[in-house]
């Protein structure tokens, strides 16, 4: 079933975050008006390897009460212009500047694929700064050891994503079709992906293409395969963590990024993280769909509950 329209688009606005390597976008989805006052709550939601804030349309909706601070990362989106240094280090660090910006002093935080590994790295260097984590389908290691030969894994994990973000279409609704097309989206197709991939898009006329940088591809799937930051980080948490697992792939097969395997091994090494199984959603429904950011948000009304309506 097709949305009629982007949801919570009446509480979003756009706005600027300066660094020292440029300004990132940043999508702010403030509460209902019925719920607006000083002490609302603030969620900061971050996006995977080549996503874009926009895919936390549903999301927001989910959670009326919620402020919610959606950062396109360096090299992504809105952000494409600005430069490295990439990996997760540097992404945590433009968090807690978006948090800055806004006057945040401490939120919770929700991060979908990389965005988890970005969120585990932020809590770890800036405790003090975050509340809680949801991690959907990211922020364990994808393998229990870091791998003899990085720059291989590298390779052949990232060879599909950067032929899709060099291709190049002839029109918006060209793009719109290859992804309507996409094997996740069966039966789940929505404005708010057709949405999600159009704020993707960059260049001139009959030249589109996503504006998602290669270099900041690559250079974070190093970081997260061969560099040692994300797993210190996961040895060293003391926050409430919540892992969201999907049960399918990026294509929506069977297993999903994390074999059972894989799984057994990091909840019994983190015995504290709570790993919760969504075997009926893939990588990209768990936040790309409405059935999976309301459960994404359901895991984080556990923390933030209804507060009372202002006066």
């Amino acid at each position: 079933m097709v949305e009629r329209m982007v949801p919570a688009q009446r509480r979003y606005a756009r706005g600027t975050v300066a660094t020292p390597d440029g300004e990132l976008t940043v999508g702010h989805w403030r509460p209902r008006r019925i719920y607006d006052h000083p002490d609302a709550p603030t969620v900061v939601a971050i996006h995977g390897i080549t996503g874009n804030h926009r895919c936390f349309s549903f999301f927001a909706d989910s959670l009326p009460h919620v402020r919610v601070l959606a950062p396109d990362l360096r090299g992504r989106g809105g952000s494409s212009a600005v430069g490295g240094p990439y990996g997760m280090a540097a992404h945590a660090a433009d968090i807690v500047a978006v948090m800055d910006h806004y006057g945040v002093e401490r939120a919770h935080l929700v991060g979908h694929s990389m965005g988890a590994f970005v969120a585990t790295v932020t809590a770890h260097r800036y405790p003090d700064r975050v509340l809680s984590l949801v991690l959907a389908d990211g922020g364990l290691p994808m393998t229990i050891e870091i791998p003899d030969d990085p720059d291989a894994v590298v390779e052949r994990g990232t060879a599909a994503l950067r032929r899709r973000i060099e291709t190049t279409y002839r029109t918006v609704d060209h793009a719109i079709a290859w992804w309507h097309g996409h094997p996740a989206f069966l039966g789940e197709w929505s404005t708010v992906v057709a949405d999600y991939v159009t704020y993707d898009l960059g260049g001139p006329a009959s030249r589109y293409r996503s504006r998602v940088v290669v270099d900041a591809l690559t250079e974070d799937a190093r970081d997260l395969v061969a560099g040692t930051v994300a797993r210190d980080a996961l040895d060293g948490l003391q926050h409430q963590v919540t892992v969201l697992l999907a049960g399918r792939g990026l294509l929506g097969q069977q297993p999903g990024l994390y074999t059972t395997d894989l799984i057994m091994h990091w909840a019994r090494r983190y015995p504290t993280i709570e790993v919760v199984p969504m075997r009926l959603l893939n990588h990209y429904t768990m936040i790309l769909s409405r059935g999976g950011a309301e459960a994404v948000a359901d895991v984080l009304l556990r923390r933030v509950p209804l507060p009372p309506p202002a006066s």
